[in-house]
């Protein structure tokens, strides 16, 4: 029987926790994956068009692309390529490094701000007139905005779970092979 404290308990521990976290980081890379590929198709079958606008100054025509919410969501999926390499890289070979850890907080921060606004804005124009429900485009950026919002579920996981091992990392006493000062 082990105690909770004990050696044993604690390598079990640390290897569930790295069986966790690749799965969980995997995971985090399908998705972006999913969400690249749905956002970039209805970013290709979106089809801008020009509007003539009548103004007491004078009229000219407008042209209406891509909405910037769609380009934002892509870039959170190419950002959690990197994010997602950094972080895994960073897990196995710095892990002891105390200013690797709090820019492993910083990754994570950054990325689950990013998801939760690049959800939220994509989320915000379906069914609007740039995105009527109905066209093609917008049915799958459905899809891009549900595995959008996974995504940011999932860093709300990861976040938490970097913070207290960093965090709790940071606050352990050295154990230190020399003998304390004698006090005064």
């Amino acid at each position: 029987m082990s105690v909770k404290g004990s050696p044993h308990s604690m390598a079990m521990n640390i290897a569930a926790s790295r069986k966790v976290n690749f799965a969980l980081r995997a995971l985090q890379f399908i998705f972006a994956i999913i969400v690249m590929g749905t956002d970039g198709y209805a970013i290709h079958v979106f089809r801008g068009h020009t509007v003539y606008e009548q103004f007491e100054f004078g009229n000219f025509y407008d042209y209406y692309g891509v909405p910037d919410a769609w380009g934002f969501l892509m870039f959170c999926a190419a950002w959690t390529f990197l994010g997602v390499i950094f972080l895994l890289i960073a897990g196995i070979s710095f892990a002891d490094h105390a200013v690797i850890g709090y820019i492993r907080v910083a990754v994570e921060a950054v990325a689950l701000l990013s998801w939760l606004a690049g959800f939220i804005a994509v989320a915000v124009e379906i069914g609007s007139n740039t995105c009527p429900a109905e066209e093609n485009s917008c049915g799958i950026l459905k899809a891009a905005t549900v595995f959008g919002a996974l995504e940011w579920l999932l860093f709300v996981i990861t976040t938490i779970l970097t913070i207290k091992l960093v965090f709790s990392s940071t606050r352990r006493p050295s154990n230190s092979k020399t003998s304390p000062a004698i006090p005064i």
